[in-house]
């Protein structure tokens, strides 16, 4: 019997997915009202929503809805092909690895507006 256990991402991907799930699940129904009615409608000012995405909070605002979304869907695709039976070599790194490209652009982007 080993003395070690094998370390495993898991419970950190896990956690990413998680707070994935959650955030669209929470926040993207408020999106749609707020993008997709109110805005077009002129109920909110669009110069509002500028000058809060331009605030550090809304940078962070943007970040969390942009990031672990992401993460939540790539963990589902990752697991989804296994489902299928689908078995890419070192898909776990592909998926969680377009993921991590993705947050950093997303963090490139965020904070260069």
């Amino acid at each position: 019997m080993k003395e070690l256990p094998k370390r495993s991402n898991e419970p950190v991907v896990w956690l990413l997915f998680g707070a994935g799930t959650t955030v669209s699940a929470m926040f993207f129904p408020v999106l749609v009202l707020l993008l997709g009615f109110l805005l077009p409608f002129g109920l909110v000012s669009a110069d509002n929503l500028i000058a809060f995405s331009q605030t550090i909070i809304g940078k962070l605002a943007i970040l969390v809805l942009l990031i672990f979304p992401m993460w939540g869907a790539m963990h589902r695709i990752h697991h989804g092909m296994h489902d299928f039976k689908l078995h890419i070599p070192a898909s776990g790194w592909i998926f969680y690895g377009l993921s991590t490209l993705y947050s950093l652009l997303v963090c490139f982007a965020v904070f260069g507006l």
